[in-house]
Parts: structure tokens; sequence; C-alpha cells
């Protein structure tokens, strides 16, 4: 089969369009605010892996695949993370082979995370592999399309732009994509700096330090699980977030820990990341090649930034991904004082019974409304138990 090159930086890396083509579409699917697509690994597959601005080479973070994949190993490297000790050994595959509906990449490298360290399928419901970001989206200009769950990929730069879209430079620093962003606090302090555009981050802001000021009410949460630990830190809001001639309206801002944002005694070079819980309101462009970001408003922009209505977050194991297990509850959330606990197994939650739930039936539950009645029956020490509560916004 023929071979066509991309333009500009496509020959770098081994990336092709297999027909000559103006553009292929993929589909994908969006939960947690981020983005999941299908590929193969050196002919075998799909495997979904989760498309992330933030990361370079693309990881694998189910070893297991390793031998199935028949792939070969160089050095090892040091990865990264937050969360933890915030670095991790890696083991660094070579001459891998991509692939996607219509696009190859041979030549590349994949890192290999140690067995048992991070696990995206617990967190998505069905099988997740790994993180795909730079290497991919370095070759062409890529449209994301959250409401319709597709990315378009296009040979060259002659995509279609809606007039009501807005193109906003970006900066592209170590292969990540940085835009120039203002922050307004509550008190009208301004903060102007460039922020990484994140397409691997579910919150919708993330800052360093507290540059600004954030509401009155702050509450102690749950940001999510890196490469090497949970990511803890407070929440609040903000007045306003400005992109271009974006403005985002009462945004959540996330401040991890201090704890986790050092490196073995080294502080984290980065001022703060806005990500998935504003991206997936608007249909993106990222065009690296021009260093631009293109972006038109969704079917979701205008709706009010809320957290974790329950404060519980549920994670899926066991046989088929089919038992559901509470990882964590924030204190003094809805469902901390119903009594639920870290480790309790979800058996029925309304009007479904285990042989009905889903992780997607959980989530679209418990994040339904605020006021929503829950009736939820969680296995304990072997006692079953029963708990109520009503959804609440805890961050005013």
């Amino acid at each position: 089969m023929t071979a066509f090159p991309l333009a500009g930086r496509g020959e770098e890396s081994g990336f092709r369009f297999e027909r000559n083509r103006r553009s292929v579409v993929i589909p994908i699917q969006v939960q947690n605010n981020l983005a999941v697509m299908p590929i193969f690994i050196n002919n075998r597959g799909p495997f979904h892996f989760i498309l992330d601005s933030g990361v370079n080479t693309t990881i694998l973070t189910e070893p297991i695949l390793a031998n199935y994949l028949d792939l070969h190993f160089g050095e090892s490297v040091l990865v990264y993370g937050l969360g933890g000790e915030g670095i991790v050994e890696a083991a660094k595959a070579v001459n891998v082979t991509f692939s996607m509906r219509g696009i190859t990449a041979e030549n590349m490298s994949m890192l290999v995370i140690p067995e048992n360290l991070l696990s995206f399928s617990e967190v998505f419901g069905f099988p997740v592999y790994g993180i795909i970001g730079h290497d991919f989206l370095k070759n062409f200009p890529v449209r994301i399309s959250y409401a319709n769950e597709t990315i378009t990929i296009y040979r060259e730069s002659d995509y279609r732009v809606s007039r009501r879209s807005q193109t906003i430079p970006i900066r592209l620093i170590n292969g990540k994509p940085y835009v120039e962003s203002t922050i307004i606090g509550t008190n009208g302090d301004t903060l102007t700096t460039h922020l990484l555009f994140d397409l691997g981050a579910s919150h919708p802001i993330y800052l360093n330090k507290e540059y600004i000021a954030l509401s009155e009410d702050v509450i102690n949460g749950y940001l999510g699980k890196g490469i090497s630990g949970n990511l803890l830190g407070r929440l609040g809001r903000v007045e306003r977030l400005i992109i271009g001639d974006a403005h985002i309206k009462e945004p959540i801002v996330s401040y991890p820990y201090g704890r986790f944002l050092e490196f073995h005694g080294q502080a984290v070079d980065w001022e703060g990341i806005i990500g998935g819980g504003i991206i997936r309101r608007y249909e993106v462009i990222l065009d690296y090649q021009n260093e631009k970001l293109i972006l038109r408003r969704g079917q979701d922009h205008g709706k009010p930034f809320t957290t974790s209505l329950s404060g519980i977050e549920v994670i899926a194991r066991g046989p088929h991904m089919r038992q559901f297990t509470i990882h964590y509850v924030r204190p003094g959330s809805a469902g901390y004082e119903a009594g639920l606990m870290s480790g309790d197994q979800i058996i029925a939650l309304n009007m479904y019974n285990y042989r009905d739930l889903s992780l997607d039936t959980i989530y679209e539950t418990l994040t339904s409304r605020t006021g929503r009645r829950i009736s939820m029956t969680v296995l304990r020490d072997n006692e079953l138990l029963r708990k109520r509560f009503r959804l609440r916004e805890d961050l005013r």
C-alpha cells in the first residue's frame, strides 16, 4: 500500500496517511471530560488510549500487553508525573508501529510503566491502555468534537473554520501547547500567564500556587490520579477565565497540595493547566504546525461548573469491570454525611440493581442535578447497608 507523507513535520516521525485523502475521521469515547481513541500497536488491537496534549512520548500503562505486542526494549527512562513521589522508572520500547483509521506511524518509541502503578480502566469502566499525545498531535491539525465523539485528522492545514470560531495562538514548549490566559479572582485581582492546554487533565483549571484569590467557600478534594499516586488539593471558584475572546464565568480552580508539586525536592516548573472541564465545552482544532488553537462553542458551553455532587469517587474492577467500589469520599460531602466509606462496594443505586449497573449509569446518576434523592446499597464487611442522601453543590 502506498504511503503519502504528511506536510511539514510528519516526515520526521514516520506518520503517514495510507491513502491520498484530505482527512480521516476517528470515533472516540468521551468520559470524565477526556477523549479516548482507538489505536493499533504492531498491527494488533484496537486499544483505547487517552488523547493527552500534556505528554510527549506515548505511554503504555498496562505492561501485561508487552509480550502480546512483541515489544523490543532499549534503555530505561525516568517518567515525571504528579502525585506521590512524582517520578517512576519506565522501560522504553523501540521500533513500534502505531496505526489508526487511515494513518500509520513506524519506528516510534513507547514508554511502558511498571505494573499496578496506574489503571485508567478502573476509572473509565472499560479497558484503557495508555496515553498518546505529542507523538500524534505534532504531525497534523486535529479537530476534536466532544459532542459528536469524533476526531478529524487533516492531512494539511486547509480545514474549514466556522465564522463563529476564534483563533488563538499557542506557544509550544517542550512539545506541549500553552495559551495566554487571564484569570480574574473574586476580589478583582488579575493574573495573566501562559497555561498548558491539557487534553488529558479532567478538571477545569489547575494552578501551581495560589496566585489569585478564590471564592470564600473553598473545599478539600480529590483531583485525580497521576502516574505515581493520587492527587489531592483545594478547590474554589474564580470570577472568570479569559482565553482570547472567550470569557468563561465562575470556573472551578484546583490547587494541588504542595507535596504533590515536588519531584525529589525539586519544584515543578509550571504555573497552571486548562483542563478538560473547560476544553470539552468547545469544538477544538489543535494545529501544532501553525501554532494555533481554534475554539468554537459547544452545546455544554453555558453550563455551570460543579464539583462532585455526591462527594464520592467510584472505580470499576473485577470480571468485565462490573464490581464498583468507592475509591474516595470527600470529607463534609453528602456522601460522607450519609456514612459512605472508601472500600464500600456499590450493590444498588436508585432503580438500578447490581445486574444493571455500569460505571456510566453510576456517574450519570451522581452528577445529574442538585437536590436529587439518592438511595444506595453498599456491601461493607459482608454486611449490606442502605444509605440515602441528596446531591448538592458544596462549592458556592
